[in-house]
């Protein structure tokens, strides 16, 4: 994979890569593209493709709270950095600007 594209990837990703990091990437992503490539050669065109590797699924479990698993809240809250006694508080994620 060419630097120019390395650099491209980078920039949609919203990262910054130093010039080692940015050749690393290059090779890593060189691989994927490779594997891929040798993927497209086993000619699996007509293969119908797989939801799931097996053709029976183990059966969900319920869906129930057990209390008796869960820690007390103010035990896990005291680890928190931040919260208000009953939440997590933490910094806001998204600008709204």
């Amino acid at each position: 994979m060419n630097p120019r594209d390395v650099e491209h990837i980078a920039l949609l990703a919203r990262i910054a890569l130093t010039d080692e990091e940015r050749a690393k990437m290059g090779r890593d992503l060189s691989a994927v593209l490779d594997y891929v490539r040798t993927l497209d050669a086993l000619g699996l065109e007509n293969e119908e493709p797989l939801s799931h590797v097996h053709e029976q699924f183990a059966p969900p479990r319920p869906d129930v709270p057990n209390a008796a698993a869960c820690l007390p809240r103010d035990v896990v809250l005291a680890q928190a950095p931040e919260s208000d006694s009953v939440h997590f508080l933490v910094p806001p994620v998204v600008d709204t600007r």
